[in-house]
């Protein structure tokens, strides 16, 4: 810190004039002889000057001042002189100086370069006019007078006399400009300004800083963070000793004219994610808890569904990632959550659930039907089976027409034994069986394109099991409906118990095995355990 020269000091301090008169009270009473002359005033200047107050003058030691006494009276020449004293009885003159007075009043200066080093501390300053003889004395007044060493220290706040005059602080005063640092403490510990109470311009006092804050008063930014330590303290309620108060990776200047956060909350919009992961990790908004607008928050992006929070549609499959956790139940790091060739988004668009795996559409004639990959496979089946059958026709007993049914069967089972399946309600076998092939003259190509073309149109549940028994001479066993239809059991069951409810089929219980057929296809003496059931 630049201190001030020491002829700016002096020019600066005040020059009091004190004028004594017959009309006033002086702190120490005039004198006078048989010649009328008074001492009407003492006037004290210079550098040297610190104050003149009601109580008396106070000048330092080590800095020229002056002193002036103006007296008045009968015209004559009289001899003024000066002392100063702290006991009557051990003055220090400063000088006699003789003055012709022509009656008005007249003036003489005492100039004084410095103070005599014994002559410090709490003095009087006795001004005393003689006759021309310099004998008799005609006058005589005191002034209290404060004299202060250069090394002294006045006000008792650490700094010396005369280095508070070099800093243009009050000796009589320990906090000069009361920011609550003592002038000693402001220049020797902290180095700010004994005369400033906000040496950093910060808007927070020197005092402020160092006692309740521990900021550094010659730095307005104390954590370096972009804020001036006052704002953090008045404004924004922050540590101005931490450049990231609320610990998010974000320094507190950055949040506040940067991106607009809470200084004070790591997680300004409460998505899970702190303010700094959202800035420097992600690239979110870390105002905004859902950046992209998709229905799912920044930080379950992040932290649960391992998305991109800053794209609304993660794998690009059409629905938002909040579309699919909150609404599909699909993945939303998936565009195909069920694995079956068809994009998420295309299936909620037509209507299929993209849970599960394929349903292709089939164009058929007229309609647009959607089987499953199993009723795909079924399908395939069933075409070997009508195939299979086909060719079986030539040789085939029931244990042909019946899958399972094994000639063993016939011969052992005993009510397992069928009759030949009549053909148009007679009872010789048909003529496939004779070896004579088709009456109609078809081939066995033209049969199975034509039960291909069939296969084509949409069929019902119960369709399905009549096209079953017709291409088995209208008997099938029960477990060969679950083979060809792919069904499972319980809904084989459940079609089958309905059609015979219906009168569409009979259901023969042979043996451990359930025989279903069209009712004109159930042998005679197997009739009546029909009617039974």
């Amino acid at each position: 810190m630049t201190r001030p020269s020491l002829s700016l000091l002096g020019n600066a301090l005040l020059v009091v004039v004190l004028l004594v008169s017959t009309a006033s009270i002086p702190i120490a009473a005039q004198t006078a002889g048989a010649t009328d002359v008074q001492i009407r005033g003492i006037e004290h200047a210079g550098p040297g000057v610190v104050a003149t107050e009601s109580d008396g003058t106070y000048v330092t030691a080590w800095q020229p001042s002056n002193v002036t006494v103006t007296i008045g009276g009968e015209s004559g020449t009289y001899s003024v002189c000066t002392r100063v004293q702290s006991d009557p009885n051990a003055a220090t003159r400063l000088g006699c100086r003789q003055i012709n007075s022509d009656g008005g009043q007249s003036s003489v200066t005492f100039n004084v370069e410095q103070w005599p080093t014994n002559e410090t501390g709490s003095q009087q300053l006795v001004v005393e006019v003689f006759g021309a003889n310099g004998t008799n004395s005609l006058a005589q007044t005191s002034r209290p007078l404060t004299v202060f060493p250069p090394e002294g220290d006045a006000d008792g706040d650490g700094l010396a006399n005369q280095r508070e005059l070099e800093y243009g602080a009050d000796i009589r005063t320990s906090d000069t400009d009361g920011d609550g640092l003592s002038d000693g403490a402001e220049v020797n510990n902290y180095g700010t300004s004994p005369t400033n109470p906000n040496s950093d311009g910060d808007t927070l006092s020197d005092g402020v800083e160092v006692n309740e804050f521990e900021t550094n008063p010659t730095e307005s930014d104390t954590d370096g963070d972009g804020l001036t330590d006052g704002k953090e303290v008045t404004t924004y309620n922050t540590d101005p000793t931490a450049a990231d108060t609320d610990n998010d990776g974000l320094d507190d200047g950055e949040e506040v004219n940067q991106y607009q956060t809470d200084p004070n909350v790591a997680d300004s919009d409460d998505d899970g994610l702190d303010d700094g992961e959202e800035v420097n990790q992600y690239e979110t908004d870390p105002t905004d808890s859902d950046t992209d607008e998709d229905g799912l928050d920044d930080g379950a992006e992040v932290n649960q569904y391992e998305t991109n929070p800053t794209k609304a549609d993660t794998d690009g499959d059409g629905l938002t990632d909040g579309e699919e956790v909150n609404e599909y139940d699909t993945d939303p790091n998936d565009p195909d959550t069920d694995g079956d060739g068809v994009g998420d988004g295309t299936e909620v668009e037509r209507g299929t659930n993209p849970n599960t795996r394929v349903e292709r559409s089939i164009g058929l004639p007229g309609a647009d039907v959607r089987i499953s990959t199993l009723a795909i496979l079924g399908a395939i089946l069933l075409v070997g089976l009508v195939a299979g059958a086909l060719l079986a026709r030539r040789h085939s007993d029931l244990s042909g027409l019946v899958p399972g049914l094994s000639k063993r069967d016939r011969d052992d089972s005993g009510p397992a034994e069928f009759p030949t399946p009549r053909n148009d309600g007679g009872d010789e076998p048909p003529d496939d069986e004779t070896g004579d092939g088709p009456e109609d003259g078809t081939t066995a190509d033209d049969t199975q394109e034509q039960e291909a073309e069939e296969e084509e149109s949409p069929l019902s549940d119960e369709e399905r099991v009549l096209y079953l028994l017709d291409q088995h001479n209208g008997q099938l066993r029960q477990s060969a409906v679950v083979d060809g239809t792919g069904w499972s059991k319980s809904k084989v069951s459940r079609v089958l118990s309905r059609m015979a409810d219906e009168g569409t089929i009979e259901k023969i219980n042979i043996g451990r095995e359930n025989i279903i057929a069209r009712p004109e296809s159930v042998p005679d003496h197997a009739r009546s355990q029909s009617d039974d059931l």
